[in-house]
């Protein structure tokens, strides 16, 4: 059973990353150029998210070999859109101590996002493991 959660999970998170990176324009925030590094983040934090939901949460809805893939396509559309209400547009200034103030806003975010996302990973994991081991 973990096998069909997992292939759901990776093809969720892959569709909606790249809807979200490429469709939505959503960049992360500490790298606001990069589509691929923008991408790959929405396509872990939504892959762990939706695996360990899919882990502690009931299953509902309809079932294919076993596996409940309504309920974890809803749990990624709500993540992705939490992500997407979350994250603020890059917006471009034209005068010097606008551009230096903003790259060391950039910095102090980078600094809390990559934080954030290995905490965040840590506890998924963790969760994840605690799961399938209980």
């Amino acid at each position: 059973m973990i096998i069909p959660d997992l292939a759901f999970v990776f093809l969720f998170a892959l569709v909606l990353a790249g809807i979200l990176g490429w469709g939505a324009g959503w960049r992360h925030p500490a790298s606001h150029n990069a589509v691929g590094t923008s991408v790959w983040f929405l396509f872990l934090v939504l892959m762990f998210v939706m695996w360990a939901g899919s882990a502690w949460l009931p299953p509902w809805g309809p079932l294919w070999r076993g596996t409940a893939w309504l309920s974890i396509l809803v749990i990624g559309l709500l993540v992705s859109l939490l992500m997407l209400a979350i994250a603020t547009p890059v917006r471009r200034h034209g005068k010097l101590r606008e551009a230096t103030k903003q790259t060391e806003d950039a910095v102090v975010v980078g600094t809390a996002f990559g934080l954030f996302f290995w905490i965040l990973m840590i506890g998924l994991l963790t969760a994840i493991v605690v799961r399938y081991l209980v």
